[in-house]
């Protein structure tokens, strides 16, 4: 079986999920544990393109100076 390697910056501890106090059946912890990783999937895009964001966002405060501007 092969492995594969991921790089080590910007990887999460491993986290115990919560579910509460009543048990939940097998189909709730498997969406639980879905919704789960897909909230730390999209952390790691929004890092990822932190750079595209920001920039965005100073052209957006700044929208006479910054930027081409197509008619």
């Amino acid at each position: 079986m092969k492995h594969i390697s991921l790089p080590v910056t910007g990887v999460m501890p491993v986290t115990h999920i919560q579910f509460g106090r009543r048990r939940k059946g097998l189909f709730a912890a498997i969406l639980g544990a879905i919704h789960y990783s897909r909230r730390i999937q999209a952390r790691r895009v929004l890092k990822q393109y932190q750079h595209l964001i920001d920039r965005a966002e100073r052209r957006g405060a700044n929208p006479e100076g910054g930027g081409n501007v197509h008619h």
